[in-house]
């Protein structure tokens, strides 16, 4: 679908070894090698994306080193048009789209990057009126997938809120992270 919305192979390419590795820096030559794309072309895409406010250089011995800006009003929401674009995006998508009484799935930072900072890190929130037996069924799909248990959970709307209310450990935890949503609307978690 995105190769359809934006023109520039490179420029898709570049964005979603960002905004897949939000933490990470690369120069030039480095993004060079590992998109196997022409040099000019990564320049100028770089440019182009730290003009649009995407990506700040900086510079670092005789490289130019490029990250993510993430003051920019625009990442997380590309940050989430590409994880639904990812493999991984759809599989999860394939999997909970007809989920009676699913509301909202999000995946957080843990999730993404693979490491969990405390034991009330969670990979995904399931929120509305699931059937447990479904959202196991889910999980369970898709810990085969991806070869690695995951930490999940599943909540009513008003158990949610009753969470946050209290300031659940878990529940705080996961707001405080970045959040990708991945079906329904963010703003039922907020």
């Amino acid at each position: 679908m995105l190769k359809k919305i934006l023109i520039s192979r490179v420029r898709i390419r570049i964005l979603e070894k960002y905004l897949l590795n939000p933490h990470s820096s690369f120069h030039v030559r480095g993004l060079v090698r590992e998109l196997n794309e022409e040099i000019n072309a990564v320049r100028r895409e770089l440019i182009n994306l730290e003009e649009a406010g995407i990506l700040k250089s900086k510079k670092d011995k005789n490289m130019v080193v490029y990250t993510l800006d993430n003051r920019s009003p625009y990442i997380s929401n590309l940050r989430t048009l590409f994880f639904k674009d990812s493999k991984l995006g759809q599989k999860i998508l394939a999997r909970v789209k007809d989920m009676e009484g699913l509301k909202a799935l999000v995946v957080t930072e843990s999730f993404l990057n693979g490491k969990n900072k405390s034991e009330a890190d969670i990979d995904m929130l399931f929120l509305g009126d699931c059937k447990v037996r479904e959202v196991k069924d889910v999980i369970s799909e898709l810990e085969k997938d991806l070869d690695k248990e995951l930490r999940a959970t599943s909540m009513k709307q008003e158990d949610f809120e009753f969470a946050k209310k209290k300031k659940d450990p878990v529940i705080t935890n996961l707001l405080s992270q970045d959040l990708i949503q991945v079906y329904g609307e963010l703003n039922d978690l907020l």
